[in-house]
Formats: structure tokens, sequence, C-alpha cells
């Protein structure tokens, strides 16, 4: 048989779970034609002897809802064998949108997601106005394929304008909201995206739209999606995710969908959480119900200045200060009494994510020559050193330095153990990369690689077979994206092939590669060598290839 490419001598890791075997794939037309010892001919053969190959890997939890379209790639997905991505997440679309409401979507963005807004201002053509016109926007005009969630912020604010922003939906507006929803999803929308997280507001100070709707409204849109029999709900909650484990509980019994809830993680502060969750998700599943938790692969790294530090909006005092100008906000954090109530502020007895701990913030950057001997010291060393409390230390030198001093922490702790269990759930979907969001505070598009590399490689505690099987085919099957995650015949032809021996995430660096030269944290790989998308080669030893390969993909509801 003549084939398009020839992948030859791979050790096969089909996404399935089985164990691995050494095999040929031959690919034509963009699809898996036959996978064992194939002998015939090839336009391009690739010898993986040595290297995985396996399904391309698919991350579900996006924000390329406008990088994509200037970036058709969603740089740096494809560098970490990432074929496939979903976004929408969280709330968070850009479509439906009446003429005249952009700047309304886009003020969510801005602050919950941290997209500069002149990326999205010079990046955005806007023109449509259904979901379907947006999706339709993006065919024939990306590198990966792409899937989107019809979001609930951007759904309410097409039904009710400002007063999304204000106060309850009538019966009326809740039918109009069921309308949208329907519509996205005969669009092919893979589901709807709600947010309730008490911190999330807009760029004004208003909280984001979705955050106003009851239950009520809640459910009737979640039947919409039920009622077209596919896609999932997933839900942004907030803090107080373990006292709603009962309303998930209720949601996932009344739509009978996939519910795609909260992070479940490891917290130094709460170091029983994670047990709690999961628990509560397991008694959900052996009841015949599916509300599936999400994790990540390392602990969440954040960069971030006193110009704009959204890390403290779980704390009201601090959030009211990052609204004000900086000439104000300067002005406030010089006072005594501003000070006091900051450090009262974050001494609060509730719960919180944020680790209130000046030992895990450590000095990036900073911008004087005097104070370089402070980059890599803990805000706790830097006040020990300068005989300060350590709030007084922290503002000074972010004072001293016209608020430009880079701090970086990580919210999370790290419980190998605690971490393993988690990722090995099956009632928990790994990946929370935010690609395409806080692209000014951390990158973090390695989840894949450092999952292969650190977990797989580095700790053996999870099994190679088991982590592709998390990446590509048990994310498709939840979200019931057809025909990938697989490596079988028939299948389209996504394929990732790395090396095993030295696969691993890069550590994010500065690039100025969004619209107006805007700065952002991309991340870079080690060890992967080919992606594959549709058939077509996008990525390949450390370089893009320019192929417009990817899809736009669709759920089972779309109507063409």
């Amino acid at each position: 048989m003549d084939y398009d490419l020839l992948i030859k001598n791979g050790r096969v890791v089909d996404g399935s779970g089985l164990p691995s075997f050494v095999a040929d794939v031959g690919i034509r037309d963009g699809k898996i034609v036959d996978v064992g010892r194939l002998n015939g001919t090839a336009k391009r053969t690739i010898d993986a002897s040595g290297f995985v190959v396996s399904p391309g890997f698919i991350d579900h939890h996006t924000h390329m809802d406008g990088q994509i379209l200037w970036d058709p790639f969603g740089t740096c997905e494809p560098q970490h064998g990432v074929t496939s991505i979903i976004m929408g997440n969280c709330g968070l679309a850009l479509a439906p949108v009446k003429n005249g409401d952009e700047d309304a979507i886009v003020k969510s963005f801005v602050r919950v997601e941290a997209i500069p807004r002149v990326a999205l201002e010079k990046g955005v053509p806007w023109g449509w106005k259904s979901y379907g016109e947006y999706l339709n926007k993006l065919e024939g005009n990306i590198g990966i394929n792409v899937g989107g969630i019809v979001g609930h912020i951007a759904v309410r604010q097409f039904v009710m304008g400002e007063e999304s922003t204000q106060r309850k939906a009538t019966d009326s507006e809740v039918q109009k909201m069921r309308g949208a929803v329907g519509e996205a999803m005969r669009a092919g929308s893979f589901g709807l995206s709600t947010n309730r997280n008490e911190r999330h507001m807009r760029e004004d100070g208003l909280p984001v739209p979705s955050r106003l709707a009851d239950d009520h409204e809640l459910f009737a849109l979640c039947e919409v999606v039920s009622q077209s029999n596919a896609g999932v709900i997933q839900m942004n909650m907030g803090r107080h995710c373990v006292e709603q484990i009962p309303q998930y509980d209720e949601l996932a019994r009344r739509v009978r969908r996939p519910i795609v809830w909260q992070s479940v993680q490891y917290k130094e502060s709460e170091p029983e959480l994670w047990q709690n969750m999961l628990s509560g998700i397991a008694k959900t599943f052996a009841e015949g119900y599916q509300a599936y938790g999400l994790t990540h692969t390392v602990p969440l790294m954040r960069h971030f200045s006193m110009k704009d530090a959204q890390i403290f909006d779980e704390f009201p005092v601090w959030k009211n200060l990052m609204f004000r100008p900086e000439p104000a906000r300067k002005q406030a954090f010089a006072d005594p009494a501003t000070r006091q109530k900051m450090r009262d502020d974050m001494a609060e007895p509730r719960s919180v994510s944020y680790h209130r701990n000046w030992g895990r913030v450590f000095v990036e950057k900073a911008a004087k020559t005097e104070n370089q001997k402070y980059v890599g010291k803990s805000v706790a060393e830097v006040a020990a050193a300068r005989n300060q409390d350590s709030l007084d230390a922290f503002l000074d030198l972010s004072l001293e330095e016209n608020l430009e001093t880079m701090f970086e922490t990580t919210n999370r702790g790290f419980n190998p153990e605690a971490m393993s269990t988690i990722m090995k759930s099956p009632y928990v979907v790994i990946g929370t990369s935010d690609a395409g969001a806080h692209v000014q505070f951390g990158a973090d598009f390695g989840y894949c690689t450092t999952l292969l590399g650190m977990w797989v490689r580095d700790r053996q505690m999870i099994a190679l077979e088991h982590a592709i099987h998390k990446l590509t085919f048990h994310v498709a099957s939840i979200w019931g994206i057809e025909g990938r995650g697989l490596l079988r015949p028939g299948y389209h032809a996504d394929v990732t092939i790395f090396d095993p021996k030295t696969i691993k995430a890069c550590a994010p660096e500065w690039a100025e590669d969004y619209p107006a030269a805007t700065k952002r944290f991309i991340q870079r790989s080690e060890g992967v060598h080919y992606t594959i998308v549709n058939g077509k080669v996008v990525f390949e030893d450390g370089k893009m290839r320019g192929e417009m390969a990817g899809d736009v993909l669709r759920s089972g509801a779309y109507q063409a």
C-alpha cells in the first residue's frame, strides 16, 4: 500500500492504556490507515527507532479564543505534542456577541484571564455575532485542531447587556439564553462553561455576568446541553468547591452529561482537601453520574509585580487597591494605616488558595543595581536583611523600584505521593494549562511534557501507557471528540513522536510575539521531535513547519 507518511519502528503507545508495542504507522489522506509491520511506499518516511509514537495530546482547558485568531498554531502547544485544544473555559468566550458589546467581553478576558488589552484590541478581528459564525471564522485558518465551549459570561451579556453584571435574569431572558446555548450546540460547541468564582471580576471592577446567575438559570442552560446529548458542563466555582459538591451531584443527576469542575490539588494550607474532593467525586461516580475533577502536573508558578498582582485577588483590601490608578496605589502602599489594613486582611482566618507565606515569595528580578543582591531570595529573607517586617520589605522594595520588581511564587505545595494519586484517578482529568491566559505571569504549556518527563521517566510514579491515555483518549472520550485520541485505523492522524529519555518542559522565557509586540511568557520543550496534525508535520525538531493542517472540531450536536 502507498502512504503519504510512514512512521517506522516506533514504540507505539496507542492511547487506549494497553501495553505499548513496536510497530509502523501508515497515514494517508489525513487518516491512520494501518498499524503494524508495514512495507508500502510513502511520500515521506520517518524513522522513529528509539522514540515513542502516540496520539497527539489534547489540551482541554485553554483560553486561546483570542490568540488562535492571530496565532493559528496556538504557540507553544505543538512544541509540547499538543494537536488539539478546547477553548471557551471558565465561562469566557468571544461569542455570541452583539455589535457594540465587544469591549464588555474584552473586560472579562483582561481581568479574569490576564490577557493584555492591547493584544485583544489589535489581534481580534471582530465581525461575527453567533457562536457558529465565530467557529466558521477559524475554518481553514488554523494549524492545530480547535474546538470550543460556549461561555455563560458571553451568553448572559448577549441577552442582558450591561444589566448582566447587576441582577438576576427574568424568565424571558433565561429562555433567550437557552436559545443562544442551543444555537451554539447546533454549531458544534462541546458544551457550556460557567463561572461562579467569587474572585472573578471584569476590568472595571464589576462581577463577571455569570456570577449573578441563580441556580434556576444555571440548571436551565445546562439542560440545553443535556437535550443536545453532547458535550460537557465545565465549571469554575471558586474556593468553596467542597461545600458545593451536593450542587454538582444534583446537576450531574439532572443533565446526565459529564461535569468538569474544580481543580484537585495538594495544598499545604489544607493538606486533606484533595482527599475530601476525591471522596466526593468518587461518591458521585459510584451512583452512576459523571463529575470529573481537574489537576495539573506541576506546582503552578506565577510571576508578578505590584503593577498587576491578581494573585492577591482573594483579599478584598488588596484587590481594591489594585483597581486604583497607579499613582493612588503607590500612595496607599506607602501609608502605614493602609499597610496595617493589608496585614489584617491577609491574616483574616478564611479559606484561600494563596499560601500567605512570605518565605515562598521570591524576588525574581530587581530593577535597580543596588537591589540585585535580593534576586533569588525570599521576601522573608529580604525582610531579615533589611530588619523589617515582611510586608513592609515587600512594599518598600516595590516602591523603590516604581513597582517594577518582579516576584515569583507558587500557590501549590509539592507532595509527590498525593499528586501521583490524584493524577492516576479515573475521576480526574489531567491538564489545566490555561494556555492563552495569564501570559505575563507564567506559562504552563508543558504539563504534558512534564508528565512524561518528571512523573513517568524520573519519578516512575505513573506508567507511560497510563500517562498517554490520560492525555489523549481519556480526554477525547469525556468531551466527545470523535475520531481522535487513539492510534487506530480510521482515526485522524494526529500523532506525537518523542524521545522518552529526554522529553521535558523547559523553563518559561519572555517573548514579544503578541500583537503590538506585547510581551508574554512562552515555554519550549525538549525531546518532542514531531507533532503531526491530520497527517501533516506541523512541528519538527524545534521548528514550526507552517502547515495550516488544523480542523475546527465540532461536537456530536453539530448540525451543518
